[in-house]
């Protein structure tokens, strides 16, 4: 092996050698095709038991309860290497599967268990050959999600992951499909949240148009069971969520500043029920009630309101420039603080006089913001 770095092709070699077959799956088979980079690759292995495969890579570690995966650097990357299997389904939920990973399963007996037929895709790491028993490639083209079969809504989670990729790559969603993600309501009402919130960090950090994925499960009856305190926004409210959220997206990729923007809608209580029930990450909490506070506070601004909150935007995870973004993007008529901010300062020659101390010093300051703030707003008038 050159330079004892294992490549995928001498992967593939080995395995061929000793009567099995590599292919590539899922999500990176979809990606080359839609002209993205892959994050991750993986690895499905046909025709070869575990045993075999420990004996051949000792150095494989494996993981995974429920089947046998493997994590092995190929191509100097630890990667996931998989065996074919099916699976039935035999009880709830995510986890209610029973495998079988045979080597005789084929690699279209493995794609038949995925969730839709874009994912439904392997690439022969040997030879390069695509397999694509479910015309996947096509939607692709069409720029639609299809389930695979109608085992899709076995897995709950597959649900929520399809209201995430149509909101991430920006294709509809068959018909029939929404029909099966609609028949997982009642068991993803048990699913660990954490995984719904993995979903969501997915979607702020990739779509383009974010609320479309609280439409999709909306339109699923889903939305409900795994967003509750959006669901819970009357229509009007919702519909104005979604299209901050989405002018938002178009200004910036920050996942802070695009859930921060449903802070434009959503109330101190709302957020803080959302944040008990799922442990929201830090940042995008106090981000978002930082911006339904402030917004609501300068509704009717003042000098000594804007000096105040200058004063607050100072310290914490929202910063005057990325208030300014969201108000500017979603169109609030709200007054932008970064031009107030830039008015507060002294007079040229002017500095805090020495005879104070302590607490004098921040009132004085705060006198003369008052003051220039007061005279920007009287010239911009």
């Amino acid at each position: 092996m050159s330079d004892n770095v294992l490549t995928e092709r001498e992967f593939a070699q080995i395995i061929a050698e000793n009567g099995g077959r590599v292919f590539r799956v899922g999500g990176c088979v979809r990606d080359s095709f839609m002209g993205v980079t892959p994050k991750d690759i993986d690895f499905s292995v046909v025709g070869m038991v575990k045993k075999n495969f420990k004996m051949l890579f000792p150095k494989a570690e494996e993981c995974g309860k429920s089947f046998p995966v493997f994590r092995l650097a190929i191509d100097g990357i630890k990667r996931e290497v998989a065996f074919a299997r099916t699976e039935w389904k035999v009880g709830s939920g995510y986890k209610g599967f029973r495998v079988s990973a045979k080597p005789k399963i084929t690699i279209e007996e493995d794609l038949f268990r995925r969730d839709t037929t874009v994912n439904s895709m392997a690439q022969d790491s040997l030879t390069g050959e695509i397999i694509d028993p479910f015309q996947g490639r096509e939607d692709i083209r069409a720029k639609v999600l299809r389930a695979t079969s109608q085992h899709f809504s076995d897995d709950p989670m597959r649900a929520l992951r399809l209201a995430g990729q149509s909101a991430r790559f920006d294709f509809s969603i068959d018909p029939a499909t929404l029909l099966l993600a609609r028949d997982v309501k009642e068991e993803l009402i048990h699913e660990p949240v954490e995984r719904m919130l993995v979903e969501l960090g997915k979607v702020l950090a990739e779509a383009s148009e974010p609320g479309r994925f609280f439409k999709v499960l909306a339109e699923t009856q889903l939305l409900a069971v795994t967003f509750q305190e959006i669901a819970e926004l009357p229509i009007d409210d919702f519909e104005k969520a979604m299209a901050g959220l989405n002018l938002v997206a178009k200004a910036t990729a920050s996942s802070k500043l695009r859930f921060a923007s449903l802070g434009l809608v959503m109330d101190q209580m709302r957020l803080a029920q959302w944040n008990q029930r799922m442990t929201l990450p830090g940042d995008w909490l106090d981000a978002a009630l930082k911006v339904n506070q402030i917004t609501d506070f300068l509704e009717e601004p003042t000098p000594e309101k804007i000096v105040d909150t200058i004063g607050k935007l100072r310290r914490g995870s929202l910063q005057i420039e990325e208030l300014d973004l969201i108000i500017t993007a979603a169109k609030i008529k709200v007054l932008t603080l970064g031009p107030l901010k830039a008015a507060m300062v002294l007079p040229q020659g002017e500095s805090v006089p020495k005879t104070l101390q302590g607490k004098e010093i921040g009132e004085w300051l705060r006198k003369k913001h008052i003051e220039a703030i007061t005279k920007q707003l009287n010239s911009s008038s």
